[in-house]
């Protein structure tokens, strides 16, 4: 008999939930805090001995909590909060391709007009070519360029 015949879902027996299994059931740790406080046990983390602890809640705790009026209240703002969220992300990325598209400056540059100004005056160097900006031509060397040799010249 396998492993498997014997114990067909090993999450089945848990006792205890951790803070990323929390949050995979919907909890943020606003409402970890808030609803659980502090953790039932605390383990060495499985991962790396330098990192935290490992908070474990009880999973009685946890299903009590969820059943509550609270829990479901809290829950409901973070759904709420989470899709203006997710559509304001989504109204901005609709809006900077919009403007792209028209062929106009990213928002960034009319919030910033000096910043604006001044990756227009480096763009304008870049293309003259570095040292050429001014009124002078630069006589200096440019120590950017490195000479490489091959193994045979260097010998």
């Amino acid at each position: 008999m396998t492993t498997y015949e014997k114990d067909p879902d090993p999450r089945a027996h848990r006792t205890h939930l951790s803070a990323a299994g929390l949050r995979a059931r919907g909890w943020s740790a606003g409402m970890i805090r808030r609803l659980l406080g502090e953790p039932d046990l605390r383990r060495a983390n499985p991962f790396s001995r330098t990192a935290p602890p490992t908070r474990l809640y009880s999973v009685e705790r946890v299903e009590a909590a969820e059943r509550s009026a609270e829990f479901r209240a809290v829950s409901a703002v973070a759904a709420r909060r989470s899709a203006a969220v997710q559509e304001a992300a989504s109204r901005r990325r609709r809006e900077v391709l919009a403007r792209i598209a028209a062929g106009k400056p990213p928002e960034s540059s009319q919030a910033y007009p000096d910043l604006a100004q001044e990756c227009e005056r480096r763009s304008g160097e870049r293309e003259s070519g570095p040292g050429n900006s001014g009124a002078v031509p630069s006589s200096a060397p440019d120590d950017r360029k490195v000479v490489r040799r091959s193994p045979q010249e260097s010998t």
